[in-house]
């Protein structure tokens, strides 16, 4: 495929839908308005103790971490206390009875995240569990700590980890405002479900899949957005478009990453995903790097800004966020590929278990 491409868009995605996306992403992505309201009025939420609470650690790996960057991001002006989150076989960060643990694990059965539980059993934390069931929900109930449970059977066959950002979000958000570290967290999410039933990023999503063609893509920031979306907006384009891609922030990447990319090495499509209420001299950054690297004729890497859409912190995130899913989308179709199985990493680890 060439760096741009040329056929028209809508009839080229509505064909390759078709073809290529067996598992009904699409579907998934709009439906992420309706994960949040049903997450917010789930019956089985468990009675939880959290009196007393005044630290929260996650644990968890992949799609099932991701969600507590952006509970971080969106209530960072009203969390009581600071979320941290442990991506490993151990939680290295003292864990007692003021600790609140909450163990994620979309299939249950990720192997770094049982050893994280089965060391956090050892403590007086309170430990809640989150998954759509396997091994973790087994431990979780021989330990008597409370679960929550995904409901995986309201999503289409193959649904992935990484798609069910807006349940685990908004169970988190749930059990912190239970725990008392959050007041706006409910709320907030409820007057969000409207924006994102309306939005309408799609278009401009498979406009910048256009721009960026066969370059390898690179997102930038804010610093404050850094794991919320640049991070995730990088990952789902490694798992739904099967490419590699990179993020940063600004302005450190100003102080680095851009003598790197001068080099002759690659053609790269740098994409700011721009935030209204960030510093001005940021957006400035931005812009007189493109015009620098303009300037000097080096044309292996284009630059493009999106405006964050929403009034809201959380609006602009969660935009951001239903961006990068179309984008990736958007790209796997064009590729020729099914945006939702990720076969490399199951056959990893599949040979790990050997």
């Amino acid at each position: 495929m060439s760096a741009e491409v040329n056929a028209p868009l809508p009839a080229t995605i509505e064909a390759r839908a078709a073809t290529f996306d067996r598992s009904n992403m699409a579907r998934v992505i709009e439906g992420m308005p309706g994960q949040i309201a049903f997450a917010l009025t789930d019956p089985a939420f468990p009675d939880v103790d959290t009196s007393s609470i005044s630290r929260v650690i996650v644990a968890g790996m992949g799609g099932s971490a991701l969600p507590a960057d952006v509970v971080a991001d969106i209530f960072s002006h009203d969390l009581r206390a600071p979320i941290h989150i442990a991506r490993h076989y151990t939680v290295p960060w003292v864990i007692d009875r003021s600790t609140l643990l909450v163990v994620t694990s979309f299939s249950g059965n990720t192997e770094e995240t049982l050893a994280a539980f089965d060391q956090a059993t050892e403590t007086d934390a309170r430990i809640v569990a989150i998954a759509a069931g396997g091994e973790l929900a087994d431990r979780a109930t021989a330990a008597n700590c409370p679960f929550i449970r995904i409901p995986r059977e309201r999503e289409p066959p193959g649904f992935q980890p990484r798609c069910a950002l807006g349940y685990f979000a908004t169970y988190m958000t749930r059990l912190l405002e239970t725990a008392g570290l959050l007041t706006t967290g409910a709320a907030t999410l409820e007057r969000l479900i409207p924006f994102l039933q309306t939005i309408d990023v799609r278009g401009q999503a498979e406009e910048t899949a256009q721009w960026l063609g066969q370059r390898v893509p690179i997102v930038y920031t804010d610093q404050t957005h850094a794991d919320s979306i640049a991070r995730i907006t990088k990952i789902k384009l490694n798992e739904n478009s099967k490419r590699p891609a990179f993020y940063n922030v600004l302005p450190e990447a100003n102080h680095n990453e851009m003598i790197g990319l001068a080099g002759p090495f690659g053609e790269y499509g740098l994409l700011y995903l721009k935030d209204s209420l960030s510093h001005s001299r940021v957006h400035k950054r931005f812009e007189t790097m493109r015009d620098l690297f303009s300037g000097r004729g080096l044309s292996h890497v284009q630059f493009k800004a999106w405006d964050l859409p929403g009034a809201t912190n959380a609006e602009r995130v969660f935009a951001g966020l239903m961006f990068a899913d179309w984008w990736s989308y958007t790209l796997a179709l064009l590729d020729g590929v099914d945006p939702t199985p990720v076969e490399l990493v199951e056959e990893f680890k599949q040979q790990l278990r050997t």
